[in-house]
């Protein structure tokens, strides 16, 4: 059986922040990390304040899926859905390997 080609998301950046994309990226890649840790210990608190402030920074540097992934993330911590906020976490991953920022 064929692979299937990995979809990529390619995401129009103002070419005045494209110098600063890869710390972005950096970024949400460490919240990620700090996201697994909290679910791990059910910090429904740090959940939310992690993803709040994805719901604002993606779309601050176009990356509207990031925001979209925080607001719901935040919603599901705030109603202590766990196996929600797990599938949000692996989301964010998934769209951070697949992400490709491009200045046009």
């Amino acid at each position: 059986m064929a692979e299937r080609a990995l979809k990529t998301y390619r995401v129009r950046i103002d070419p005045e922040l494209i110098d600063i994309v890869p710390v972005f990226i950096a970024h949400r890649w460490q919240d990620v990390a700090s996201l697994q840790d909290a679910l791990a210990h059910e910090d429904s608190s740090l959940i939310r304040k992690i993803a709040h402030n994805l719901k604002g920074a993606g779309s601050s540097f176009g990356f509207d899926a990031v925001s979209a992934i925080g607001e719901r993330m935040e919603r599901a911590a705030t109603q202590g859905r766990w196996s929600a906020v797990e599938r949000f976490i692996n989301l964010l991953a998934r769209y951070l390997e697949m992400v490709e920022p491009v200045c046009e």
